[in-house]
This record gives C-alpha cells, sequence and structure tokens, in this order.
C-alpha cells in the first residue's frame, strides 16, 4: 500500500502535465520527455538526440543478429532467450504504450522537427513490421515483429527495468483517457471549423453571447458591420451602441431574448443618408441548463444592413432557374428597378431580344411580370454572399 502510495505521488506531476497537453497539444513533446525521464531508457529515444547502441555491445562478436528498421543490432544465443522472455511478459504493454505515446504526438497538430518525434521513428522502424490479424481491420504485432521491436528499443537504449514497467502500467490509462478526449476535442473543433465556415457565407451578420450579453463568437458579415457601421462594436463588457441610449438598449434587447426568450427587434439608427441596422436577437437555449455559465454561448444576435444586399451573381441564378446567361443578367437587371429599355441599353441589345429573354425568365422562374421576378430574384441566393 506505501509503495502504491509513494507511486502516485510520483507520477502525479506526469499525470498533471499528461491532461495539460490534452488542452494545450503542443506541450506534448515536452511531456513525453519527463515521461522518458521517469520511466528510464536512453533519453535520445524520447526526442532528445539521435540514438546510439548501448554500451558494450560489440557486433564482431556476436553471431546472431536482428535487424529493427535500417539499423543491425546483434544479439547472443542467450540474449536471444533473454529477449524472448522479456517479450512474452511485457511486448504486449509496451507496444500499447508507445503506440498510446505515437498518436498523442499525431494529433498534436504541430510542426515538430520529425527526428525529434518518438511517433514518426516508430511509424518508419517499427510499425511496418507488425502483421494484420486475419479476419480484422486491426494491425496487431505477430510474435516476430513484436521481437524485432523490443531489440529495436534496446538498440537505441530503452531497456525497461520492472520498476519501469510498473510506471509505465501505471500511466497507461491516463494517457488513453488523455488520447480519447483530445480526439475528441479535435473532432470538436473541426465541426465549430466547419460551421463557422458556413455562417461566414451568409450576408447576414450572427453573433453568439453569452448569458452576460458578451459577444463570443462573430461570423465575417458581423465583425464587418461592427467595424465599419460606426454605431455598433464590440467590447470586452459587451455590444456598445453609438451613445449610452443605443448602448442600454442593445442590452436590453439581449437580456430579453435571453431571460424572457422573447424574440424582439431593434432598429439602430445611422446618419441621416443611411438606413438603420437592424438587430434581432433570439435565445440559444434554456438558460437554466447555463446557470452560471458564461463560457458558453447562451443567444443569437443577427445583424441585418438594408443598405448592404449581396445580389445573387449570374452564375447561381443560372443553376436556380436553368437560365441562359442573357436570361439571368436580364432578371437582375430588372431586379435592380431598371425597366424593360434600360435592361437592353445596359446590356447592349435591342428591346425586342431583351423582351424576348424576358419572357423566357419569366417561364423557366414561373412569375408573370416584373416586380414578381424582381421579388423572386431578391429572395433566391440574396442570404449568401457572392465568392
Amino acid at each position: 500500500m506505501a509503495m502504491e502510495v509513494a507511486l502516485e505521488r510520483e507520477l502525479l506531476p506526469i499525470v498533471d502535465r499528461i491532461y495539460e497537453s490534452v488542452e494545450r497539444p503542443e506541450l506534448w513533446p515536452e511531456t513525453i520527455h519527463k515521461m522518458g525521464e521517469t520511466i528510464g531508457g536512453r533519453l535520445g529515444f524520447w526526442g532528445m538526440g539521435a540514438p546510439v547502441l548501448p554500451p558494450g555491445v560489440n557486433p564482431e562478436l556476436n553471431r546472431h543478429w536482428l535487424r529493427a528498421g535500417s539499423h543491425a543490432y546483434f544479439l547472443s544465443r542467450a540474449d536471444l532467450k533473454f529477449l524472448d522472455q522479456y517479450v512474452e511478459e511485457f511486448g504486449e504493454l509496451i507496444v500499447r504504450f508507445l503506440k498510446i505515446i505515437c498518436l498523442s504526438v499525431l494529433y498534436s497538430q504541430n510542426d515538430i522537427d520529425n527526428r525529434e518525434i518518438i511517433g514518426v521513428r516508430l511509424a518508419r522502424r517499427y510499425l511496418p513490421a507488425f502483421e494484420p490479424v486475419p479476419g480484422t481491420s486491426i494491425s496487431a504485432p505477430s510474435r516476430p515483429a513484436l521481437r524485432r521491436l523490443i531489440a529495436g528499443l534496446w538498440e537505441d537504449g530503452c531497456v525497461f527495468s520492472n520498476d519501469d514497467l510498473i510506471r509505465i502500467r501505471a500511466l497507461i490509462p491516463h494517457l488513453d483517457r488523455a488520447l480519447r478526449l483530445q480526439m475528441r476535442l479535435s473532432a470538436a473543433e473541426l465541426q465549430t471549423e466547419m460551421v463557422s465556415g458556413a455562417l461566414d457565407c451568409l450576408t447576414l451578420g450572427v453573433m453568439f453571447v453569452n448569458r452576460s450579453g458578451v459577444p463570443l463568437w462573430l461570423n465575417r458579415r458581423a465583425q464587418e458591420l461592427t467595424n465599419s457601421s460606426g454605431v455598433l462594436r464590440v467590447s470586452s463588457t459587451g455590444l456598445i451602441g453609438r451613445d449610452p441610449s443605443d448602448t442600454r438598449s442593445i442590452n436590453k434587447l439581449i437580456q430579453q431574448a435571453i431571460f424572457e426568450e422573447k424574440q424582439t427587434a431593434l432598429a439602430v439608427a445611422r446618419e441621416l443618408d443611411a438606413r438603420p441596422l437592424l438587430l434581432i436577437a433570439v435565445s440559444l437555449r434554456p438558460i437554466a441548463s447555463l446557470e452560471g455559465s458564461d463560457a458558453l454561448p447562451c443567444g443569437v444576435v443577427f445583424i441585418s444592413d438594408p443598405d448592404r444586399i449581396d445580389e445573387p451573381s449570374v452564375d447561381s441564378l443560372r443553376q436556380a432557374f436553368n437560365l441562359t446567361r442573357r436570361e439571368a443578367q436580364m432578371a437582375i437587371a430588372i431586379a435592380h428597378g431598371h425597366g424593360l429599355q434600360a435592361a437592353a441599353q445596359s446590356m447592349g441589345i435591342a428591346v425586342t431580344t431583351a423582351r424576348s429573354q424576358l419572357q423566357q425568365a419569366f417561364s423557366k422562374t414561373g412569375t408573370s411580370h416584373q416586380a414578381e421576378l424582381a421579388a423572386l430574384v431578391h429572395r433566391t441566393l440574396a442570404p449568401f454572399r457572392s465568392p
């Protein structure tokens, strides 16, 4: 019992570093080095230098040898017997330990020198010797592969003692759990990036806020509007309007949406020659489920600029309604408020040709007059930014 307590106390700093590396993947190489210091073996194997042969090894006096990657390592008959016993007792434990370390480093998503990554060294020199298990998609080392792997570790000076193996066995559950957490975080980050990329395609500003009204994330259009509108900006305490009255109104809008679950709107006045920005706030989820948390979004603020409209492109309109390029250009000209003659003049075509193209656009879009066609063009693909 006292030994277990002493071992736990000894490994506690390493365990703390393992879980810290989940949140900060750039720490993995240093964490692995610290594990190497605790577990044993030549530090070069853990990323501190090039491998060397253990002291006392004389290849010329050994008749038996095994290959580990591209290096020859010579063993006596007694060495081979001891190697087989070592593989039988500890081979699977060591392989599992090294595999987890390999995956942890590769998941760290950092540009680390390949010569310093234990995972790359393992993949290049040892893992190709593993043979697939028949009938499964999982690769596991065969007995000869385990033998080559352990021999390769001995070549790199990583001969683990009984105490080292006890430490390895104690660290494996923590490494395993940390790897699973890191994989989940990586998947969550990927999903977040995918959602962010989709929201950046909108012409509508989207802003996630916490229960205090502080913005947590803004899509590209929201960033543009808060940076250039002059009447709305982001601060560490929340959204700020042009004057204290506007700021209070914005905060009230957000608080009503989050705590009272009211979908409300607010027009934020701009200069005399510009239409107001329109803000709509909605609750993202029940506030009771996030009591006391300011790290998670509780509401969404949508920002619309009526003076900043992204028209659908000719290509997108063609794809949506199977229009020709000229028919799509005519539909966009009508949506801009041009009459038939003005549209024909802007396109450099005769009025009779323009009328024929307009009739084709009516037929393909299911509309019957210019105002209906213009409204359809504004509704179709207008929420999406042009590439």
